[in-house]
């Protein structure tokens, strides 16, 4: 059984105490589904954890009618966006890949920020946040920073936030007609995961899971070629899920199936 270190714990439930004691040294934690582990396998060694979870303005979700969007607080767990009204009404495509997400207690206490920040690439969230155009609202007591998901995402468990920054919310628009998120799954992490938007002109595709970070690409309907060049250009990881050759092969079966079923 793995011991974990001792560390102090700072909480607030003021989100500018909470900025100004985040740094390299203090780690701000919601749900700790990424933290723990982490610091389990000496990972990170943070002095003390700053808990997100007393912060309601984390925590909440939403909706702006007028604008055709939906903000979702840092601290919001899986489970929550996945039953929420709101999300279901208005992202049905995100609430369904969240409820989705790992494991019952994940689910439970995981968070949208926790996934973005730690930047898993076998992750579910980030490749249907991309493909639905999420921005993300970054604070530090200095100041507010918005990033798009693949401006906050820019490798392997590796992302453009400072020390002392944190996610505070994700603003997305409402779901297109025309999309959906299928995935490859064996255990509790994805293998391989396939955003679409599909109209009768345009093909976005977004593909996460088997890359290091999720990657998007738009196509004319009905290019093919440009299909083949995507697929075949992708950086596909080699890992006990399976070699990149086997992936790329079930990457391009579900597109020729998928996109050749909408034409």
């Amino acid at each position: 059984m793995t011991t974990l270190p001792e560390v102090g714990l700072v909480r607030s439930d003021e989100l500018p105490e909470v900025l100004a004691a985040v740094d390299y040294d203090h780690a701000p934690y919601a749900g700790g589904t990424e933290l723990v582990p982490a610091m389990g396998l000496g990972l990170r060694r943070p002095a003390a954890i700053v808990d997100l979870k007393r912060v309601e303005a984390l925590k909440r979700i939403d909706v702006d009618a007028e604008a055709g969007a939906v903000t979702i607080g840092a601290a919001v767990t899986h489970r929550r966006l996945s039953d929420h009204p709101a999300a279901r009404a208005h992202l049905p495509t995100l609430a369904a890949a969240a409820s989705r997400v790992g494991n019952a207690r994940v689910r439970s206490t995981g968070t949208v920020g926790g996934n973005l920040c730690f930047a898993e690439p076998r992750s579910d969230l980030g490749c249907v946040l991309l493909a639905l155009g999420a921005t993300a609202e970054v604070r530090s007591g200095l100041g507010v920073r918005t990033l798009g998901i693949d401006e906050l995402i820019v490798g392997a468990f590796e992302t453009s936030l400072e020390p002392d920054e944190i996610l505070t919310t994700v603003t997305l628009p409402f779901e297109r007609p025309g999309m959906s998120y299928w995935k490859l799954q064996s255990h509790e992490r994805p293998t391989l995961g396939v955003a679409l938007v599909v109209t009768e002109d345009r093909w976005e595709i977004t593909v996460g899971a088997a890359t290091e970070r999720p990657t998007r690409i738009a196509l004319a309907a009905g290019d093919t070629a440009g299909l083949d060049a995507f697929v075949d250009g992708l950086e596909l990881s080699d890992d006990m899920t399976g070699p990149p050759d086997y992936k790329r092969s079930v990457l391009r079966t579900h597109l020729e199936r998928t996109l050749g079923a909408a034409r």
